[in-house]
């Protein structure tokens, strides 16, 4: 039985307030609206319409029906044009958000491959390191890094993200190298935007404060002080595992290395996503699943 049978046919007549109206609007006969009505009236049990010679009328049944059944009409439409874009060629402009540092060096560059390969898209990216407001500044993505606060946005996990705590060989020959938390406030460490570390130890995550000389809100400046043996410094991994694969740096405290924690894209909800929205987002995770298959495994 096909419960879609006689809904446009109603539709059509309560629009239109004709079985005649109905059938040039749907380019059929009178009898055959007339019939997929009545067809349709049987499989619900329940008369939609009121005829008689001078008029035609909504049942209280037929008022509530009607409204489902547009719905239903404007679901079945969106779900033709879908599949229809899949197909064209995606257009239009896009507006991202990401933080500074990770925009740069390893989202910008994809978003560039996928603008080749489709031309047409604009994109109008915003680097902060402040999470803005996505709905009310309009953003289609934002890049997050770290743990999702609750919301109604939409998530969509890219990457994982690493901390490690590391230290030059040269600073570790003079002050020796930490095996435990406790150790930490004997050591100089390199200080970034929060004064705590976080650390995982006997299954709880633990948050040690940390003091030095230096405070800076950039990752880069942490890692040439590190290199330089100024101090300990905890960052994630894309900023230290060059250097630490080069001999330059070390990890230290491993065993209390806090558990992997996602980066994602976020986007708000919607009833219909575009075209360029969509393929930018699978481009984005394909891209990122690979990358993370040859050379990061999450804890």
């Amino acid at each position: 039985m096909d419960r879609w049978v006689g809904i446009d046919e109603f539709v059509a007549v309560a629009s239109s307030g004709s079985f005649t109206q109905a059938a040039k609007l749907l380019d059929t006969s009178v009898a055959q609206v007339s019939r997929r009505v009545k067809e349709l009236e049987q499989r619900l049990d329940h008369q939609l319409l009121t005829r008689t010679t001078r008029k035609l009328a909504l049942t209280q049944e037929g008022e509530v029906f009607l409204t489902h059944a547009r719905h239903l009409q404007h679901a079945y439409d969106d779900a033709a044009l879908a599949l229809r874009q899949r197909d064209q060629q995606p257009t239009g402009t896009l507006k991202l958000t990401a933080p500074v540092m990770y925009g740069e060096r390893y989202i910008m560059p994809v978003v560039h491959d996928f603008m080749a390969k489709y031309p047409k898209v604009k994109v109008e990216m915003h680097l902060s390191n402040e999470q803005l407001d996505l709905v009310a500044m309009g953003f289609d993505i934002a890049i997050r890094l770290g743990h999702l606060k609750d919301s109604s946005l939409k998530a969509r996990r890219l990457s994982w993200r690493n901390t490690l705590v590391c230290a030059s060989a040269t600073y570790l020959s003079h002050y020796g190298q930490p095996h435990s938390l406790s150790e930490l406030s004997e050591h100089t460490c390199l200080v970034g935007n929060s004064s705590y570390w976080r650390f995982f130890d006997k299954n709880k995550e633990r948050n040690i404060k940390v003091t030095g000389p230096l405070s800076c809100n950039s990752g880069w400046a942490l890692l040439d002080a590190a290199r330089k043996g100024l101090g300990l410094a905890q960052l994630p991994h894309y900023y230290v595992e060059k250097a630490i694969c080069a001999g330059e740096l070390i990890e230290v405290l491993s065993s209390f290395k806090p558990k992997s924690e996602g980066i994602w894209a976020v986007y708000p909800p919607r009833q219909y996503m575009p075209t360029s929205l969509r393929l930018l987002l699978d481009h984005l995770a394909e891209h990122f699943d690979q990358r993370d298959s040859s050379q990061l495994t999450p804890d």
